[in-house]
This record gives structure tokens, sequence and C-alpha cells, in this order.
């Protein structure tokens, strides 16, 4: 059983379990999702929006998406009544950062080398440097990324559109410098050479490396239409990108090319903002390969209620200029179309040595 108590300046879950009781933060750190609503199995919680898992005796993450762990709080039974105690701030934060290592004098270092390197600073390659520290590990941490901001939470900018990167952050800046996981931004890597172990970037610099993580995620894939390159036609993968597009379409037509995640989150936030919203997608109803037809058709209604209009088993095979700018035509109203789907950001692992299939992702085994 899971219960939800108020301790005066903050909550905490109070859980028993095979006879036993247990006091951890009530909110996941992830997107702060009310844990009483999850799932309790076998001395843990798993968050009922995005599956994160908790271990209820100590509170750590055991399974993502999220960084941090829950605060765990002492659990005292007196006369049949159930005593929490819990700091201030613990209730307040509802969130803990488990203990790391810091790295060693970075002063004995070549600069051009490293003992990890990860390319790439999303969420996994982010989780990969502080699991690094968790586990005691002190050498050198290099992070690089074509992005000119420290590791942000990509998901929401179609989520949240008119975000500050600071706002998105994953860590603050102070966090990176306290625990010496160095990033180099607007760093991109040109080629891999995974025998010798060295990393090229496109400006010519070379690192060396002991270990490697490629954790490039996808890049967005453009539009194979004709009239792809007229002028306001987007891509949404940094905080630039998204603020422009809402600043664009306020007040405008808007016509998003695929009902994926993505495009459906996008809508759902310039609903809104847009004088219009359109949805051209291929399937026949959207979600229906992952939730099926019937919750596909669902959520289909409630966006149509919020004034989107969907154009399904639908392809743009052209996009018109018009007056400098794009423009679809489609029952006499003119749009500004956004593409769709994503394709893995590995070209630069052709000539490295690292296995590639025909898609461009990476083959990996069972492990």
């Amino acid at each position: 059983r899971m219960r939800e108590v108020d301790l005066g300046c903050g909550k905490a879950l109070l859980i028993k379990e095979s006879g036993e009781f247990h006091a951890v933060g009530h909110k996941c750190p992830h997107y702060g999702a009310p844990l009483v609503k999850g799932v309790l199995s076998k001395g843990r919680v798993r968050c009922p929006w995005h599956g994160a898992c908790f271990n209820i005796s100590t509170g750590d993450i055991e399974d993502f998406p999220g960084l941090d762990s829950l605060p765990r709080f002492q659990v005292k039974i007196e006369k049949e009544k159930v005593y929490i105690r819990a700091s201030k701030q613990a209730l307040q934060t509802q969130r803990r950062t488990k203990m790391m290592a810091k790295c060693i004098s970075l002063s004995s270092y070549n600069l051009s080398s490293t003992n990890v390197l990860i390319i790439g600073a999303g969420a996994a390659g982010l989780v990969c440097a502080e699991t690094l520290r968790q586990e005691g590990f002190s050498d050198r941490i290099v992070m690089c990324t074509m992005d000119r901001h420290l590791p942000y939470d990509r998901p929401k900018l179609s989520k949240s559109m008119d975000s500050h990167p600071e706002q998105i952050a994953l860590r603050p800046k102070e966090f990176f410098r306290t625990y010496g996981i160095e990033v180099l931004t607007e760093m991109q890597v040109a080629a891999v050479d995974v025998k010798n172990k060295i990393a090229v970037f496109k400006d010519g610099f070379k690192m060396e490396y002991n270990k490697l993580l490629i954790a490039t995620g996808n890049t967005p894939k453009a539009l194979s239409c004709k009239g792809k390159e007229v002028e306001n036609v987007f891509n949404i993968r940094t905080p630039e990108d998204a603020s422009r597009v809402v600043k664009l379409a306020t007040s405008k037509n808007v016509v998003i090319v695929g009902a994926s995640f993505l495009g459906m989150e996008v809508a759902a936030y310039l609903a809104e903002r847009a004088h219009s919203v359109s949805l051209v997608e291929l399937e026949e109803v959207p979600f229906k390969k992952f939730f099926g037809e019937r919750v596909g058709r669902a959520v289909m209604k409630m966006f149509e209620s919020n004034r989107v209009k969907f154009y399904m088993q639908t392809e743009v095979s052209e996009l018109r200029e018009q007056e400098g700018k794009v423009g679809c035509r489609q029952g006499g109203q003119q749009h500004s179309p956004s593409p769709a789907g994503a394709v893995p950001a590995t070209g630069f692992l052709k000539q490295s040595g690292v296995n590639i299939d025909s898609k461009g992702f990476v083959v990996v085994n069972k492990v």
C-alpha cells in the first residue's frame, strides 16, 4: 500500500510492503509525477508517467528516465502509530543527488587526451558521466556536443517550446565544475578511429581516448519533396529553433508534417497560439503502432475538439513559394509546414570501424 502524507511543510510517500514501512519523496524527480499513482512491486515503485523506478528502502533511482533519486525519510512505529522524520529541505526539493567522486587535478592532463570521451551531451551521455562519478571514477571525463548549450532536456522543446536553455538544463553550470565533467560545446566530431582510439573534430582538433561512448541520438529528417528549401520550413532541434517556430507561428496557419509524439506535442502547444494547426500524416490514425487504433482515435478526437485539423493518409508532394515564403494550398488556406521524422546521427562513423547497418543504426550484441 502507498499513501501520500502531509508533514506540514511538505509531503512524503508512506509505503507498507511485506509488513515493513518506508517513507520517500512523493514526486518523481523527472517531471514531478505523483508516485502514489505508480506501481509498487518487490521493493520498488515505478513512476506512472515515464516509468522511472526507485528502490523504496534507499530511494535510489534504478531505472530511467531521470537523473536524481528520492529523499529517504526515517520511519518509527510507536504504539501502533507511524512517525516520519524528515528535513524541511528534503520535503521541499523532493529529490536527492547521489554522492559523487570529484575529478583529480586536471593540471597533470594532456588537453588532447582523456580517459573517457562521450560524444553527445543529452540525457544518456550525462547519465553515463554521472554514474562514473557515483561509482568513484575520478579520472578525466569529456563530453562534446554540436550544441551551444550545456546538456538540456531536449524532449521539452516540443512540450514547452518557448523555454530558455537555462530553464530546461539538466544540471546547472556549477554542477559540471564541481564534479569535473568537462563539456565541449559547439564541437562536432567528424570521424572516429576506433583502432587507434582517436576522435577527429570538424575543426581538425584530435583527441585520444581510452573509453568511448557514442550518445549522439538522432537528427531531424528533412522533407524530400520539391520546394523544401523555401524560407519558412523548420526542424526543431535546439531551443532557438523552438522559440523561432513559436514566434513565427503565432496567429499564422501552421502545418506539421508527421503525427508522431513530437508532432502531436507541437500541435498541442501551438493550438492556442496559431490561427490554425494542420497535421499531415501517412498513417491512418495517430499512435496506432504504439497504443492501437482505439486509443489513437480517442487522442485524435481530443485534438480535433481543440481546433487541430488532420490530413491522414496524406503525403506532402510539393511546397510552393509565395512572396518569398512557402505556401501549401489546402481548401484555399495558406499553411506553413514543418518537417517530420528523424534518423540516427551516426554519419561520422562510416569509416570508423564501427558496424553500422544500412539505416545508420549501430549494430550491437545482446549484452
